[in-house]
């Protein structure tokens, strides 16, 4: 698709699937409606999953007081459903997905179809700036921002304009959804790096610039953290069964730290075996403490000594993910895909 397609101001429908964030969606919120984009030329269609808490209750406040939001059900309750749920319901050439518990700087949506529109990707997406709560969050902010802690998800740290295989969140053409289908349903929680890999796959670009920044909160607490990462890891391993090309290299090391434990366990059982898993064990723990030293430079010392065990907690949650996907395939557990919902090729209503 050429540039000339986002000529003048698009309609921009901005999506957002939530399932109880009444800390975070009044905030989120708040920053969606306060771009600096034509107010009149943008929508907010909110997907909740059935939230117990005051989520759909302050949505809905809000939206009396801003027409351009809707809140709408998502009793699939998946991220990915409910994201499919509001395309659906959409009505923009270009669709911008955020997050209940993410808020944007005010020129997001401007600076996301300037590149759209410089570039002729399909998607488009910037930094995201983690942010936590007390000492705890701020190390998982912290680690999830350091390369030795995510690995090759550049969008968490890179500083250059460049392409990527994915994007947090992102800013999409429409035409991108109805050429290869929307979110499948079946690869939670990487559905969105399933369908960057599709649209790739078509002939199409994901485009990185890292002056479209996103505050994202994260989940507070070393407990919820690898449950996240383990469902991460868990996920590669489903994706991977459709698309094998999604696997680099840097995916295998997590996978190889959890294989090394039950090695080195072995290997301590005997002098000389104790010494070199001793070593083993030194190095890894003066890896993390180093990276920790330069993720947490410059931040309380309570933060920074968190850092090199919070590593371990995502590294090792990842990898024992990952092997479970792994199980998971040999034992041929169905995963489902390969039939994403279609959206129709229609002309935008606005």
């Amino acid at each position: 698709m050429g540039t000339s397609d986002l000529a003048g101001t698009p309609f921009i429908s901005v999506v957002i699937p939530v399932y109880n964030e009444e800390r975070h969606i009044a905030a989120c919120l708040d920053s969606v409606l306060a771009q600096d984009y034509p107010a009149d030329r943008y929508e907010v269609v909110v997907a909740d999953g059935g939230s117990d808490d005051r989520t759909r209750e302050i949505v809905q406040e809000i939206a009396t007081r801003h027409p351009n939001v809707r809140l709408i059900d998502n009793p699939g309750r998946l991220q990915a459903a409910g994201l499919n749920r509001a395309i659906l319901a959409s009505r923009g050439s270009v669709i911008a997905r955020q997050d209940g518990h993410a808020e944007w700087a005010p020129n997001h949506l401007r600076r996301s179809v300037e590149l759209l529109d410089a570039t002729g990707a399909d998607n488009v997406g910037g930094l995201q700036e983690a942010v936590g709560d007390g000492p705890s969050g701020r190390a998982i902010a912290r680690a999830m921002s350091s390369p030795f802690g995510v690995g090759g998800a550049r969008f968490r740290y890179s500083h250059q304009e460049e392409e990527m295989p994915t994007v947090f969140l992102g800013t999409f053409r429409r035409s991108a959804f109805e050429r290869v289908g929307l979110f499948d349903e079946a690869y939670p929680p990487h559905e969105d790096y399933e369908l960057n890999d599709r649209i790739r796959a078509t002939g199409g670009r994901i485009a990185f610039s890292p002056d479209i920044r996103t505050r994202y909160h994260v989940r507070d607490g070393l407990t919820s953290l690898a449950r996240q990462y383990y469902r991460y890891g868990r996920g590669k391993v489903r994706v991977a069964r459709a698309s094998p090309g999604v696997i680099r290299p840097y995916h295998l090391a997590a996978p190889a730290l959890v294989a090394a434990i039950p090695v080195m366990t072995a290997m301590a059982l005997s002098g000389k075996g104790r010494r070199l898993a001793l070593a083993g064990v030194v190095v890894y723990a003066g890896a993390c403490t180093f990276a920790g030293l330069q993720a947490g430079s410059g931040g309380p010392l309570d933060v920074q000594r968190r850092i090199p065990v919070t590593f371990a907690v995502m590294h090792v949650a990842w990898g024992a993910g990952f092997w479970t996907g792994l199980l998971e395939a040999v034992r041929g557990v169905e995963t489902g895909g390969g039939s994403p919902p279609h959206l129709p090729a229609t002309a935008p209503r606005a």
